[in-house]
């Protein structure tokens, strides 16, 4: 799994700092959570910003899906929502370490939670409905 955020993205907003104990901890999860983001939008192509044309359209791939707009270097323009949904879900799970706080499924809502409620509040608008 692509890394959505960078370890010195990770530990700004985690606010620690580099050369700690923390660094393994982060360089773990980094991966963990990008994966789950990106599983829970279900769709690869949502996690990045999509390229337009001179027209301003969307440039879509053979099966229709936008085309992820690349940036300098050639790698994929991550949006910013996304960015936001990962490092506030490595927050939670720094923070709760162990399950608790604001990651426990609520005994009243049944199962399907991955993501935290703040990083599932951001993808909200760029997820693909399962109910047909």
């Amino acid at each position: 799994m692509v890394a959505l955020v960078t370890a010195e993205q990770a530990r700004f907003q985690l606010r620690v700092d580099a050369g700690t104990p923390d660094d393994d901890w982060i360089a773990l999860w980094i991966p963990i959570v990008s994966a789950a983001v990106a599983s829970w939008l279900k769709d690869a192509w949502r996690l990045y910003e999509p390229e337009v044309d001179s027209g301003g359209v969307v440039v879509t791939d053979s099966n229709g899906d936008p085309v992820a707009a690349l940036d300098s270097s050639l790698e994929p323009i991550v949006r910013a929502e996304v960015q936001g949904a990962v490092l506030v879900e490595l927050a939670s799970q720094y923070r709760f370490r162990e399950g608790e706080g604001d990651n426990v499924v609520p005994g009243d809502a049944g199962h399907g939670y991955v993501l935290s409620k703040g990083a599932t509040a951001l993808l909200v608008p760029l997820r693909r409905s399962t109910v047909r």
